[in-house]
């Protein structure tokens, strides 16, 4: 039973905290110090979760991911109520008389600075929910249910355009400079954000392009491109948020969208950093970083066994494997993303990491991919980059010549 309710972790959580923060005022808070609190800490002073075992309900398992639009939704209507200049669908009189919320005195008791840090908080629950279990659901190719489930889910970040990059584009490029998801090393995250945002759109243009050319149609047609499709999915959605809240309700949702999307290429940028493959091999465990941190788990459906997911992307999460040997993120996912936010210090965290890569995981064609890599990186530390500038001295010193 403890294994079916640790994937209770999301849901929980999200209703807690927006719950708290829609107290108003300096609750607005709540939210972010429940996730560093809960999450980033909890992943610290918990033991690692590396249990394996055999789930018979898969009913449930499955509803938890389902329960995550209309989790979305309420999470977009809230804020768009909260922030609006009339009553939103008559909500005042319910809100106030079954939660106890009322919203002008929320209104009168908040700044706007803090609205801003709720809806920061609002970022975390669309890219640790819908991005991440829009990702799950969109692997699902089989299943024209959870495909447009997922692609809803993404919608809210405005990447709906990701189920077509990240299925097709990613899993088969991921470690080559051919994947705009694959932070080479030395890589900024503030940059790699901006490049793989825009990088992975265009991907999935292009794919969606090739696709649809095939039988005839453009892929600007809304009908048949799902680049279009996605498009205006994501459209609706800020047309709802200005109908029930006006150009602050857009405001509030334009946060959460572009954090939540903001999220997803951070941890694009912390699953494959400086990891080389060669693009005629096959995708490997040891082509991710992975972590077993308890919370992180638990509360991203097991997104953080990565080394299993792109070894069989088609699995589902409560099947992932620890892979206890696989390469190791230093933490979990939210304490390694608040690392990346300090270049220097990731950098600095990664470089023993790398070095371990390419002496344990590495084989000898990337271990030359990955000198070439290091070389062209600039950062310290790292063995490959010594040894390639050994090996650059040797070819011009006298006696080779």
């Amino acid at each position: 039973m403890l294994h079916y309710l640790k994937f209770t972790t999301f849901p929980v959580i999200a209703f807690a905290v927006m719950h708290v923060m829609f107290q108003g005022g300096p609750w607005m808070y709540a939210g972010i110090v429940a996730l560093v609190m809960v999450v980033a800490v909890g992943d610290l002073l918990l033991p690692e979760d590396r249990t394996e075992p055999r789930f018979n309900n898969e009913f449930f398992l499955n509803f938890m991911l389902w329960l995550t639009l209309p989790l979305l939704m309420w999470v977009t209507l809230l804020f768009s109520w909260g922030v609006s200049s009339h009553d939103v669908l008559g909500l005042d009189g319910v809100m106030k008389d079954w939660f106890g919320y009322d919203r002008l005195a929320i209104q009168a008791n908040t700044t706007w600075y803090q609205w801003f840090f709720g809806a920061v908080a609002g970022a975390f629950l669309f890219g640790a929910g819908g991005t991440n279990v829009g990702h799950e659901l969109t692997h699902r190719t089989y299943s024209p249910r959870d495909m447009i489930l997922g692609r809803w889910m993404l919608a809210f970040t405005c990447d709906a355009s990701f189920a077509i990059e990240h299925v097709y584009g990613h899993h088969k490029n991921l470690g080559t400079p051919a994947d705009p998801a694959t932070a080479q090393r030395g890589d900024n995250v503030y940059t790699f954000v901006i490049k793989s945002w825009l990088g992975g759109y265009r991907s999935a243009w292009k794919l969606e392009k090739q696709r649809l050319a095939k039988f005839g149609y453009s892929v600007w047609d809304p009908i048949h491109s799902r680049m279009m499709r996605g498009n205006l999915m994501s459209l609706s959605l800020f047309v709802s948020a200005y109908a029930l809240g006006g150009w602050w309700a857009v405001a509030m949702f334009w946060v959460m969208s572009a954090g939540g999307k903001t999220l997803l290429e951070i941890v694009n940028y912390m699953e494959h950093y400086g990891i080389v493959r060669r693009p005629e091999d096959k995708v490997e465990p040891r082509h991710s970083w992975n972590t077993n941190a308890s919370v992180s788990t638990a509360l991203l459906y097991a997104l953080t066994r990565h080394s299993h997911h792109h070894a069989e992307a088609d699995q589902e999460y409560w099947n992932l494997r620890s892979y206890r040997h696989a390469p190791m993120l230093p933490t979990g996912y939210l304490g390694t993303i608040l690392l990346t936010l300090v270049p220097p210090l990731y950098k600095r965290v990664m470089t023993p990491l790398l070095n371990h890569w390419d002496e344990h995981f590495a084989t000898p064609e990337e271990k030359k991919l990955a000198i070439e890599a290091s070389l062209k990186s600039g950062m310290k530390g790292l063995k490959s980059a010594q040894l390639g500038k050994q090996q650059q001295a040797q070819s011009m010193s006298p006696a080779t010549v």
